[in-house]
C-alpha cells in the first residue's frame, strides 16, 4: 500500500477513535457495540461480523483487544445488501 493511502486510512481510524472516546460511556456502548453485540442485534453470527471487519465492509476500531463496530456503518452496509448494492465498502477502504 502506498504511504499516502496508508496515511489517509490511519488518519481516518484516528478520527474514528477520537469519536469513540468523545462519547459518554452509555453512548459508546450504543454506537460502537462489540462484535458479539452487533451479531445479536443483526441476527448474524459473530464470525460474519468479524469477517466484514476484516474485508473492510464495515468500520470498526480496536480498543485494546476488543473490536468495536461502528453501528452506523453496519446498518448502512446491511441496508445496501438489502437494496442489492453488492459493492459497498466502508469509507476507510475507499480509494481517495
Amino acid at each position: 500500500m502506498p504511504d499516502a493511502s496508508k496515511a489517509i486510512i490511519d488518519d481516518y481510524k484516528e478520527d474514528l477513535l477520537e469519536l469513540y472516546l468523545s462519547l459518554p460511556d452509555d453512548q459508546r456502548e450504543q454506537k460502537f457495540p462489540t462484535t458479539e453485540r452487533a451479531a445479536e442485534l443483526t441476527g448474524m453470527s459473530r464470525r460474519t461480523i468479524q469477517y466484514w471487519v476484516e474485508v473492510k465492509d464495515i468500520e470498526a476500531i480496536f480498543v485494546g483487544r476488543i473490536c468495536r463496530i461502528r453501528l452506523e456503518s453496519l446498518m448502512t452496509y446491511l441496508k445496501s445488501r438489502v437494496d442489492g448494492q453488492k459493492h459497498y465498502r466502508a469509507r476507510s477502504n475507499k480509494r481517495r
